[in-house]
């Protein structure tokens, strides 16, 4: 076709435009050139699973985050079962080398610890977004834990918390280099 002519660079743009997940349904395993963009590319990927189903979800994981785990640098999940398969296996969210933003959306706080323990090792993570569906149980602790993660610059959270502290723990011995929270 006359779309296969194109060259590399405006398919890129093309790509670009469409997302990473349009682009995976419409072109993944049409022919080696298309794969070899997704599979062998230096561009960095952003996804945005907050729309996507489990069973979909499972042959994207396989096809496209796994094998491209160290070029994502955005990632958005909002169901429970993305978080349970990005952060399950400890050393899967390691690989995130160039994870720059991450947005968790309609995230049970059941699971907050965990995230929070493994954003720690994300050498390049500064912009953290949470929109938490239920109560956090210790609040100073959580924000104990999100002080700890090093190149954090921007943090936004929703949350109601339960506990008789105070929203913010009023003094800590911990440096942050949070500048907007």
């Amino acid at each position: 076709s006359l779309f296969e002519n194109l060259s590399n660079e405006v398919i890129y743009e093309i790509f670009d435009y469409l997302g990473i997940y349009h682009v995976y349904h419409g072109f993944f395993n049409l022919n080696q050139r298309f794969n070899n963009f997704f599979i062998n590319s230096n561009l960095r990927i952003q996804i945005d699973i907050s729309s996507m189903s489990k069973s979909n979800f499972e042959q994207y994981y396989k096809d496209i985050i796994l094998p491209n785990k160290h070029r994502m640098n955005y990632l958005c999940l909002s169901n429970a079962f993305t978080v349970d398969i990005i952060f399950s296996p400890p050393r899967l969210i390691s690989k995130f080398l160039q994870l720059e933003a991450l947005v968790l959306d309609n995230i049970d706080t059941r699971y907050l610890n965990n995230i929070l323990h493994h954003l720690i090792i994300l050498p390049q993570l500064h912009s953290l977004t949470n929109n938490l569906i239920d109560f956090i149980q210790n609040s100073t602790l959580f924000y104990l834990q999100l002080f700890r993660v090093p190149k954090l610059k921007y943090c936004k959270i929703q949350f109601e918390s339960n506990d008789d502290q105070q929203l913010l723990p009023r003094c800590t011995d911990e440096f942050s280099s949070i500048e907007y929270l």
